[in-house]
Order: structure tokens, then C-alpha cells, then sequence
């Protein structure tokens, strides 16, 4: 069937043709856009905006959807203020959920930096709100976690426990940090198969609530083989899922689905691999030139030899790396070491830098030369603002994120939230970029702010480029796919201060209404 919409604001994300009357769809296509008295009497069915804006829908950039999934069957601790909230929380969970003991219990999202007491509780904590269940706290970031006695037992791990190369395991206070952490979690077992299913198609309903119609798995290990393809052979993907294997640990898994190498199949993509260079900088072990303000730089995970290969593998192979580097030092690493391998074997598939917090302005122009795009968790400024001012100091708290500086030296970026370190909300992100607000109303880096424009310029064109896949995604053009999100107000005709509460009215994938919002 043939449908318009018009009787509304129609952003199209397109230099060329910023504003439409109308758009024209059949089935799961764009059929044409242009004025309303021209295409009416094209279609069959009429859709009234009613005066909302409608944009192409938003594509995910960068998180990860097992995650999310994972953190509907957790307890939820983002918007915990205190270690009296933490134990509640995880008592009602106990008392609700009707688990068994010994069965694992898991937390998500405690922030550190939002506490009354300024850290993570420590393992003694842990040990007095339950002893009887194997118990792990992860932090915010997804770079480290904290465990209960049990929990550690469970797992085998002793004060005698040797921790992995780009980790640390602190016994006295159950603390794990990095690839130890990493490995460690990854030893938790699983909940069933069809709760996980279950839980998928929950988070998947979430990202379209906030109107998304492409994600990122962005982090593909072996454990998450079983719960896919059974959510491949079920068809119980609706939304893109575009998955990016684990190149230190489970290279192989580039073959697991060979339909799906670098293109959709039941909409699952193989879109190439991943690797991690150093940790968060909340957290304090993201990777540094100068020294944080209690002296330490953080640490890096790899060295410059094993990644050399590691790089090499992926251009030989001629699939996409995704780099994860937020101190600038890590990002020192991956830059140097990409342009040695550039120069001996040529250029990687659209190689893609993610996080980049604390990116230097010669670091920009590097990226500019190698070609590199650079992902920002911009919505840092908000939720870990404050404490950046506080453990790095005024001046380079204030440079994170720089979005202004990467449009001035023409630097293409995308823009993502890192779900479930914090949720998808695009529109949050949309306001972090342009404001530059944090958690007590200060504004850091003024300087960096972007326009609403950019902003969702980022969320939409240029994260399916990252994709390579802005032919089909990413505005709204003949050709393309009928994916939409509309939105109960303009966002670039608002107050910047109220973009952060710009709802989602309704997300079309393919022509169908996926999320309709009350």
C-alpha cells in the first residue's frame, strides 16, 4: 500500500532538500518526497502528522543489545544515591524474584560518582545484604564490578588469584577492574534461553521506544552464540542488529552466520570486529599522557605489537574494526598503530573509533588524515561531567567529547549512548551535545557545543555511514528505507534546554508502526 505523510514538519537529514511537505512510502520504501499537491494523489492512505516532526529513524552507533537484554533480568542500581538504596534494591529483588539460593544474582549501573559515599561498595557491603546468594555490583561504565564472598568463591578466585594482563583483582575489597573483570562475568551462567529471548525482544521494544530502528551488538563474545541463533532461527529480531565479534577472544565467530557477513539476513548483520585498548575514565583506567589528579594514568590492555597484528588481520581480511580508546594515550596507540599498518598493507574498512573521550586536537587531525571516524559518548558531559572536572581538572574535564573541534577540522562523527551504560535515549544525547550540561547545571566546554542540527545529523546520516549503509538509512530520500521516527515537537525549533524532553510519538521500520508512545 501506498501511504503520505504530510500535515506536518518533514526534517529529511538531506543538505540538498532540508524540508519536505510530504513523503510518499509503499511497503518497506521510500517512493518519493517533495510537495504535498504533487504526491497526494500518489497514495493510498493518508497519514496526518498532525503538526509533529517527522525524521528518518535513529541509528545506534554503538552499544550493545545483549546488554541491555541481559539488564532486564538485573537489578537495576542507575539511580541509586546511596549504599543504604543499593541494599534495598537488591532485598526487594531477592524477595520478588522468588530465586532459589545459590543461584546468581546480578546487578547493573551503580555509579560511583552519584553516591552519597563517593565509591563502590566494597565485598564486607556486599556480604551483609546476602551470603546466601553468589552476588556481583557492576559498575556503570561495564569495566569493572564488585563481588560478594560467595560470589568470588563461586568463581574460584582467592588473594592468591593471578589477574589477567590489562587487569586487576583487588580480593580485599572484591573489586575487579578491566579483563578481569571481563573474564570473569563472562563465567557467570546465563539465564535460560527463552528467558534471554524474552528479555531481547524486551530491549528491543525499549530502542524502538526511543526511536531506533538500527542497533549495534558491540561486543559479540562466544556466550552469546546460543541465545542468537535462536533469536536468528525464531525470527525474533524486528529491529537491525548489526554484531561485531570479540577479534582478541572469538575471531571465528566472524563465520558463525554466513548469511549474514556483511549483510542482513532476519535482520541480523556480521558487521567485523572489536577490540578494547583501556577502560573508562570515571572509572580512572582509560589511558592517559598526564596523570589523573591523584597520579595515576590508567593502563592499557594491549601491546603495540599484538594489536599490529591484530589490525593487520582485519584490513587483510578487509572486515570493519571498531577500536574502543578513551584516554588519550590509548588513542595515541590505536592511531600509531593503524597508520603502520596502513602504510604497509592500506587502508582498513571505515575504521571506527569509539569513545574517544579524551581525544587532543592532534589527535583529530590524525584521525582526519587516516581516515577515521570518531564515535562519542557525548551524553558523558551529563552523567560523568562533574566527576571529569573533579579527576582530571578543569581544563581537560572540559575538553571531553570535543564535537565542535572534530566540525571544525571537517572531522565526520557519530554520536551513541553505550546502552545499558546508560539507556538509548537519542534525544538525551541530542541535548548533552548541544548544552554541554552536567548533573549540577554547570556547563563544561562550552566550546564544544554542536547545534540540534548536527546533533541528530550525527544520529541519523552519518551512523549509517559508519555502517556503510547510508544508501539505505539515515535520511529521507527515494530509494531508501521507510524508516521514521516521529516526534511530538521540532527539535530544531525549540529551546535547546527542552530538547531532552522531545517525545517519541511513533517508530516506523520498514513501513510498519513498531512503537506507537500514549
Amino acid at each position: 500500500m501506498k501511504s503520505i505523510y504530510t500535515i506536518g514538519n518533514v526534517d529529511t537529514m538531506r543538505k540538498r532538500q532540508p524540508k519536505v511537505e510530504a513523503v510518499v512510502t509503499e511497503n518497506d520504501k521510500i517512493l518519493a518526497v517533495g510537495k504535498r499537491k504533487d504526491l497526494e494523489t500518489k497514495a493510498e492512505r493518508t497519514v496526518d502528522l498532525e503538526g509533529k516532526t517527522l525524521l528518518p529513524a535513529f541509528v545506534d552507533s554503538h552499544s550493545h543489545l545483549a546488554g541491555v537484554a541481559n539488564g532486564m533480568l538485573q537489578v537495576d542500581l542507575s539511580e541509586v544515591v546511596c549504599f543504604a538504596e543499593v541494599k534495598e534494591k537488591i532485598l526487594d529483588f531477592i524477595k520478588m524474584s522468588g530465586l532459589k539460593k545459590g543461584n546468581w544474582i546480578l546487578a547493573k549501573g551503580i555509579n560511583h560518582g552519584n553516591l552519597k559515599e563517593k565509591q563502590l561498595p566494597t565485598k564486607l557491603f556486599l556480604d551483609e545484604i546476602t551470603t546466601e546468594y553468589p552476588l556481583v555490583v557492576q559498575h556503570a561504565s561495564g569495566h569493572s564490578g564488585v563481588w560478594n564472598s560467595a560470589g568470588l568463591e563461586k568463581l574460584g578466585i582467592t588473594a592468591q588469584t593471578q589477574y589477567p594482563s590489562g587487569g586487576r583483582i583487588h580480593f580485599e575489597t572484591g573489586i575487579l577492574e578491566e579483563a578481569a573483570f571481563i573474564e570473569m562475568i563472562q563465567k557467570v551462567p546465563m539465564p535460560s534461553l527463552q528467558a534471554l529471548s524474552d528479555a531481547f525482544v524486551q530491549a528491543q521494544h525499549l530502542y524502538a521506544s526511543y526511536g531506533i530502528t538500527t542497533i549495534q551488538e558491540g561486543m559479540f563474545m562466544a556466550p552469546l552464540q546460543g541465545i542468537y541463533q535462536m533469536l536468528y532461527a525464531e525470527k525474533k529480531l524486528f529491529l537491525d542488529v548489526v554484531a561485531y565479534m570479540d577479534l582478541l577472544h572469538d575471531p571465528a565467530l566472524i563465520d558463525a552466520f554466513p548469511k549474514c557477513k556483511n549483510q542482513y539476513d532476519n535482520h541480523l548483520k556480521i558487521g567485523g570486529y572489536k577490540v578494547i585498548l583501556d577502560g573508562s575514565p570515571q572509572s580512572k583506567t582509560a589511558w592517559t599522557t598526564k596523570p589523573y589528579c591523584d597520579g595515576t594514568n590508567g593502563f592499557p590492555l594491549l601491546e603495540d605489537k599484538k594489536l599490529f597484528d591484530l589490525v593487520a588481520y582485519v584490513v587483510k581480511q578487509k572486515q570493519q574494526l571498531l577500536m574502543h580508546a578513551n584516554g588519550d594515550a590509548a588513542i595515541d596507540q590505536y592511531l600509531r598503530v593503524y597508520g603502520a599498518v596502513k602504510e604497509q598493507f592500506g587502508d582498513a574498512v571505515r575504521p571506527v573509533l569509539i569513545h574517544g573521550q579524551m581525544a587532543r586536537i592532534d589527535q583529530l587531525q590524525t584521525m582526519k588524515q587516516l581516515g577515521v571516524t570518531p564515535s562519542f559518548f557525548a551524553a558523558h558531559v551529563y552523567h560523568w561531567g562533574d566527576l571529569h572536572y573533579v579527576q582530571m581538572g578543569a581544563e581537560r574535564g572540559s575538553q571531553i567529547s570535543p564535537l565542535h573541534s572534530a566540525m571544525l577540522y571537517d572531522i565526520p562523527f557519530t554520536l551513541h549512548q553505550d546502552a545499558p551504560v546508560i539507556q538509548p535515549n537519542m534525544m538525551e544525547t541530542v541535548w548533552c551535545a548541544v548544552t554541554r550540561k552536567t548533573k549540577n547545571g554547570q556547563t563544561l566546554g562550552g566550546f564544544e557545543k554542536i547545534t540540534p542540527y548536527d546533533a541528530i545529523y550525527a544520529l541519523t546520516y552519518q551512523s549509517a555511514k559508519q555502517y556503510g549503509e547510508e544508501s539505505q538509512k539515515g535520511s529521507i530520500k527515494a530509494g531508501k528505507q521507510a524508516d521514521f521516527v516521529i516526534l511530538d515537537k521540532d527539535p530544531m525549533q525549540i529551546d535547546p534546554e527542552e530538547l531532552r524532553n522531545v517525545g517519541v510519538l511513533v517508530t516506523i521500520k520498514d513501513g510498519n508502526t513498531i512503537y506507537q508512545g500514549t
